[in-house]
């Protein structure tokens, strides 16, 4: 089970990667009401305390939501039933891939600040914002890389 956020309403399709001892990364979708589905990423970095602390991000740009279906995270939702992941980069960074109905697209996000998953216990290095400005487009591939807003306060 996953604990989201405490406004949602309702998650699924969850997806976890673990990283180095005691640091998990934790993929998903959320409504946050009225079928507004969002993708998140939960980032623990004490799995092993009597107390983890659980920091949750959403993944796509607030208003732009990833699918307004009813009941979403329940069904196979379009194409998010075929595909949805998440895994920690060599750097301790972890990524969100996910698919949804249309041919082709892919959606991909992040975190722009926060602790290593792998390694020492440390900051990783700052990565821009993502958004609409980092939409790459051909006739044959569309790539949406949306990069998380910044957490803070984990270190």
């Amino acid at each position: 089970m996953i604990a989201p956020p405490t406004r949602l309403e309702g998650t699924g399709f969850p997806a976890i990667a673990a990283g180095g001892e005691g640091r998990v990364a934790l993929a998903y979708l959320g409504d946050s009401g009225n079928d507004t589905w969002n993708g998140y990423i939960s980032i623990i970095t004490d799995a092993f305390s009597d107390n983890p602390l659980i920091t949750t991000v959403q993944v796509n740009e607030f208003g732009d939501p990833l699918d307004v279906s009813a009941d979403c995270g329940y069904n196979r939702c379009g194409g998010f039933g075929d595909f949805i992941d998440i895994l920690v980069d060599q750097h301790g960074r972890p990524w969100f891939g996910l698919s949804h109905n249309i041919v082709d697209e892919g959606i991909f996000g992040t975190i722009t600040i926060g602790p290593s998953l792998r390694g020492p216990l440390a900051p990783l290095a700052e990565m821009p914002m993502g958004g609409p400005t980092t939409l790459l487009s051909n006739p044959r591939w569309k790539l949406h890389r949306l990069v998380i807003q910044k957490i803070s306060g984990l270190l």
